[in-house]
């Protein structure tokens, strides 16, 4: 089987922060599910991957906390896909602020 690419590696470690987010105020509207789905599909996300990103949504259960190191370098792609998802139910959530914030200290 191929070794993950670069950028499968950096994907899905956006779509753990997105899922994080999502799920920072107890509750996962449709919308962001929709676009967490969406991104992942559109890139390209491996099943297995994929398979454990949807049943996190089903179930409600954290993702594993993501390599914010290997975020760091593409800090602007990561938060390109943060609006997205906020802009999709269009909420910002006290937890969801509070989160962000924090994403933006770590990242720079």
């Amino acid at each position: 089987m191929a070794r993950p690419s670069e950028d499968d590696l950096f994907n899905v470690e956006v779509l753990k922060v997105m899922l994080q987010l999502a799920q920072s105020d107890q509750r996962v509207d449709p919308r962001e599910a929709g676009v967490i789905l969406g991104a992942a599909r559109s890139w390209g996300v491996p099943e297995p991957e994929l398979a454990a990103l949807k049943k996190s949504l089903e179930a409600g259960a954290p993702p594993p906390a993501p390599d914010l190191a290997l975020l760091k370098g593409r800090s602007d792609e990561v938060f390109e896909a943060v609006q997205a998802l906020i802009a999709s139910d269009g909420e910002l959530r006290a937890e969801e602020r509070e989160m962000l914030e924090e994403l933006r200290l770590i990242l720079g």
